[in-house]
């Protein structure tokens, strides 16, 4: 019986564990080790923030989940991996010590690095994760007047969600927006496309911005963060009253420093088949992977399944050769709520892989509140990008 170790509670991670428990699961154990119980499901974070979701409709109990498909379930940190002994030591209430694995995947998600940016915390909201988006959320409540700045710090990599808050933001305040009373600015590191990797996903997003009064900054890389002002990295300001940056990302500490496995940043350097550098056993996921470009939740679901795909095949004492391949697909339609949210990938029932049933269930929860993507929604097409080692 093989020792199969999956490090994350993510997208990648309980995708890679339900495909494995779906395929190998009675006959093979598998462990998913996090730092929390909770399943987040982060697409709907933003919908939730202008009330399209309660709280409790976006997070989901993990181990509950993962018995029923007799998926051990720990939590607790991970402090650090050795490679060369297959062994993960974990700290938490289910264990303190050693576990032993035959085959890994890490897919630990990325880690906010706010200390980056000077006066970040201090002055500064962002919604990757509930309790900073609610606080966020009670910040836009209370607004009244003023200027409104959402951003996307240099190496941030989801420009999505901040598309997303400035449409929303535009719809809320709309009127005041028309009176001058409030305005409202978006502000990115680089030009849109190329925060959005060249591919179609930003089509028609600047004219969106422009038609709801969304004033567009490109080239605004955020250097420090003052009590009303943002500073760029060329010296160039702007004014605030209320602030939401997605901040910098780097990889895990415990995976830092470990050249080759990771990169300056911390993140995993994987080959074609997301295996690490120098490692047939151990695999890659989601955030964690160092890849260039933006970051999506439907990225990291594939990711999670092709390095699942590849052990599977390694357990039948076959060569692993399932090779991730980046594709987008996207829709921008008005149905679900107003103001418009972005609906690519995870919700689109006419992709390749798309599963109901995604997460042992979970998805579905999500999917049934906002139906289907509409055949009259504006799509932009599935544009393809071999996403490992190359731009894009």
């Amino acid at each position: 019986m093989a020792r199969i170790l999956i490090l994350g509670g993510g997208f990648a991670a309980i995708a890679a564990a339900e495909k494995l428990s779906n395929s190998v699961g009675e006959d093979h154990e598998i462990t998913v080790v996090s730092n929390t119980g909770q399943f987040m499901f982060y697409p709907a974070l933003v919908p939730m923030l202008f009330g399209d979701f309660e709280p409790d409709e976006i997070h989901f109990e993990l181990r509950p989940k993962l018995s029923e498909h007799g998926i051990r379930f720990i939590q607790g940190d991970v402090l650090s991996i050795d490679y060369e002994r297959n062994t993960v030591k974990v700290t938490g209430e289910d264990v303190d010590g050693a576990l032993h694995y035959d085959y890994l995947i890490v897919a630990l998600g990325r880690r906010l690095a706010t200390g980056r940016v000077p006066g970040f915390f201090e002055h500064a909201h962002h919604l990757l994760g509930l309790e900073s988006a609610l606080k966020f959320k009670n910040a836009v409540s209370s607004f009244e007047k003023g200027a409104i700045v959402v951003g996307l710090c240099a190496e941030a990599f989801l420009p999505v969600p901040v598309c997303e808050t400035a449409l929303a933001l535009a719809e809320k305040f709309k009127d005041r927006i028309a009176g001058g009373s409030v305005t409202l600015t978006a502000v990115f590191p680089t030009t849109l496309e190329k925060a959005f990797a060249g591919s179609a996903l930003f089509r028609d997003i600047d004219e969106e911005f422009d038609r709801k009064g969304i004033r567009m900054v490109s080239d605004f890389a955020v250097d420090r963060v003052g009590e009303s002002t943002i500073t760029s990295v060329l010296g160039s300001t702007l004014h605030h009253d209320l602030l939401m940056l997605v901040p910098p990302f780097r990889g895990q500490a415990s995976l830092q420093h470990l050249a080759p496995v990771t990169d300056d940043a911390g993140f995993a350097q994987v080959n074609e088949r997301l295996q690490v550098k120098g490692y047939d056993n151990v695999y890659a996921a989601g955030d964690i992977v160092s890849l260039p470009g933006p970051r999506f939740g439907y990225m990291a679901i594939r990711q999670g399944k092709v390095a699942a795909a590849n052990i599977i095949a390694q357990l039948k004492g076959e060569e692993p050769n399932i090779e991730y391949t980046h594709r987008i697909e996207w829709a921008l339609g008005e149905k679900y709520t107003d103001p418009v949210f972005f609906h690519y990938g995870f919700w689109d029932e006419t992709i390749d892989d798309f599963d109901e049933n995604a997460f042992f269930g979970m998805a579905k929860v999500i999917r049934d509140h906002y139906g289907p993507v509409r055949a009259d929604a504006s799509v932009t097409g599935t544009p393809t990008v071999t996403a490992v080692g190359e731009s894009g």
